[in-house]
């Protein structure tokens, strides 16, 4: 039941990002809102310097008990491969590897951001990661809501291009 309504709840919140995108297309393109990408990096390189420190537990505080990682593997041939992490419990089994990688160099790049409402944070970026020289990078996006003090993810979403 929960599951269902924060489903609604994250449509919606995609519906009205649809909406508020295609009037600006039709207005022209908005301005950057720098409120948005200001908390939206502090936000992603607080999450880097958990995941460089393998703060597994931390890393999963981040997101609300419903809150779900989308991993979409893109390959050169063929469909992509989804794979849905959703709940705290697979989300901290996800990120029990932290540890694990925590020797490589993380770093977010926020390309976008953009307040959906006062509570309601979407951003998209890249997710860099250097291990001996050599730098992977994958695409992402989120969507946080506030809670409290702290701004929870509900959803992320991130791209692996193999």
């Amino acid at each position: 039941m929960i599951a269902t309504i924060s489903k609604l709840k994250y449509g919606l919140i995609l519906v009205l990002f649809a909406n508020v995108s295609s009037a600006s297309a039709q207005e022209g393109v908005e301005p950057m809102d720098q409120a948005a990408w200001k908390l939206a990096k502090e936000l992603t390189t607080a999450g880097a310097k958990l995941f460089e420190k393998g703060d597994s537990s931390a890393l999963a505080s981040q997101y609300l008990d419903d809150g779900e990682i989308v991993e979409t593997a893109v390959e050169p041939f063929g469909n992509p491969v989804v794979k849905i992490y959703r709940g705290m419990e697979n989300i901290k089994k996800l990120y029990a590897l932290a540890p694990q990688i925590s020797h490589m160099s993380p770093v977010n790049e926020v390309r976008y951001a953009r307040f959906i409402t006062p509570e309601t944070l979407y951003m998209t970026g890249d997710f860099l990661i250097t291990d001996q020289a050599k730098t992977s990078r994958f695409g992402f996006s989120q969507v946080r809501r506030k809670t409290g003090d702290r701004w929870k993810i509900v959803s992320l979403e991130l791209i692996v291009r193999k």
